[in-house]
């Protein structure tokens, strides 16, 4: 199949894969254009041993008339919308699907590259202009353009998606021991957190795509020049990063819930894969190779297989966060992090406690009335009631349940008789002031009738 991303319109244009030459040239050919817009324009590296090409992925970043500006309009940088408008009239594309800062863009094929007799002088203009008055203008190329905010963001999607698959390999690999790599950075997840919130538990560790490979003990050079020879050697890469290890064949047959470390391959690897992974298995032939031959390989030859009791995921994982913590200086971010959720998390039990402590066969009213004022006393640090819980947190903030609960039961009656005298007169003081109001109110319309 070639590019998909029209798939889904009723009349879709026709984007066939490609061929090597086709995709060099055209790939050529809009850098080109497209360096007339902007300073930043590149493609990540392909993975290996492709023989043909489904779509062109570019990425822009810097509207080169607002860097180089020759009058003060041009130090105005468009929107995002409107620099995808005018790519489209710089690509001639025939069809788009804009999304905020990116679009998938359906250009027409080159006319002198689909058995079409070529003119004289030809450009990449030219040729499409010529080429849409031909047969082969039903024939279309898929290019996804990415308009970047910022250098950065377009080095680390470069890292990101560089190699094809690679990101793929890597991040099954790391991510039992609590590193992620997304659209964004390297990032490491807090256990305790990641449970409840995926999103709270994950602590930015590093974009500068050398510090991780650094980390990953993997090579940087070569990395940036060219595509791998072959998808083996893409594997072979891979299989450096030195949390990579394989799983040994006793272990196969171990209920697991996909988070431990090493490995598996082959069909109990498969039983066990992620959602993502399950995905990945059906779109992407080179995972599939990856899971179903090169790691049972690896295995039936008895390489990266840790031998001896070895260590638990548990423990290796805290080995990489005090690794992470050491070479990208976030163990204050972490640490913040953890005791934020983990003050909430008490917080939420504290208040649970309350409610089981205060009997649920007082009268609705009183308990209400005395559970608020034992959440205020205790948790607000609220002294208008006239008591102060000495003792109930420590240092950090938390709470100490058993001087919580032997409060709750020795000032329970009289905490009670407080709050409700409380509430009786700020009840009371509420119908005082709606009557002052009110006659208020009376007199004024009393007022106004004699006036009238």
């Amino acid at each position: 199949m070639g590019g998909s991303a029209f798939s889904a319109l009723p009349d879709p244009p026709y984007t066939p894969r490609m061929p090597p030459s086709v995709y060099q040239r055209v790939l050529s050919d809009c850098h080109a254009a497209l360096r007339e817009l902007f300073v930043c324009v590149a493609t990540p590296i392909e993975g290996p041993g492709k023989k043909d090409y489904g779509d062109i992925d570019i990425l822009v970043a810097l509207e080169r008339r607002v860097v180089f500006p020759s009058s003060q309009d041009d130090s105005v940088p468009r929107t995002p919308h409107e620099l995808i408008a005018v790519v489209q009239r710089t690509l001639h594309a025939k069809h788009a699907i804009v999304r905020g800062s990116s679009a998938n863009l359906a250009i027409p094929w080159p006319s002198d590259m689909d058995g079409h007799e070529t003119f004289p002088g030809e450009g990449f203009e030219d040729g499409i202009a010529a080429g849409n008055d031909r047969k082969s203008r039903a024939k279309h190329i898929q290019v996804d353009i990415n308009i970047c905010p910022d250098v950065d963001q377009l080095c680390w999607i470069l890292y990101k998606h560089a190699h094809g698959d690679l990101w793929n390999l890597l991040g099954s690999t790391i991510r039992p021991f609590g590193l992620t790599v997304d659209e964004e950075a390297l990032w490491i997840r807090i256990p305790e957190i990641e449970a409840f919130d995926r999103k709270k538990a994950k602590v930015c560790l590093s974009r500068d795509p050398v510090a991780i490979l650094h980390f990953l003990g993997m090579k940087v050079e070569g990395f940036w020049a060219e595509p791998f020879e072959s998808v083996e050697a893409l594997f072979d890469y891979t299989a450096t990063c030195r949390l990579f290890y394989v799983r040994e064949a006793a272990d196969c047959d171990a209920e697991a819930d996909g988070n431990e470390g090493g490995v598996l391959g082959g069909e109990e690897g498969r039983k066990k894969l992620k959602s993502n992974d399950r995905r990945r298995m059906k779109g992407r032939p080179v995972y599939r190779r990856w899971i179903n031959e090169f790691i049972p390989g690896l295995r039936e030859e008895g390489k990266f297989i840790r031998k001896g009791p070895g260590t638990s995921i548990e423990e290796v994982r805290a080995m990489v966060r005090d690794e992470a913590f050491a070479r990208f200086f976030v163990e204050a971010d972490y640490k913040k992090r953890l005791l934020e959720w983990q003050l909430k998390k008490d917080s939420e039990q504290m208040k649970s406690l309350l409610k089981e402590l205060v009997p649920s066969t007082m009268e609705p009213q009183l308990r209400a009335c005395l559970l608020a004022a034992m959440r205020k006393i205790i948790m607000e640090d609220d002294s208008s009631y006239g008591f102060s819980p000495v003792g109930s947190r420590d240092a950090d903030g938390f709470y100490d349940v058993d001087a919580v609960r032997a409060f709750v039961q020795h000032n329970m009656e009289r905490v009670g008789q407080v709050a409700w005298a409380q509430q009786q007169q700020r009840a009371q003081e509420a119908m005082r002031m709606k009557a002052c109001s009110k006659k208020a109110e009376e007199a004024m319309v009393g007022q106004l009738s004699c006036e009238t």
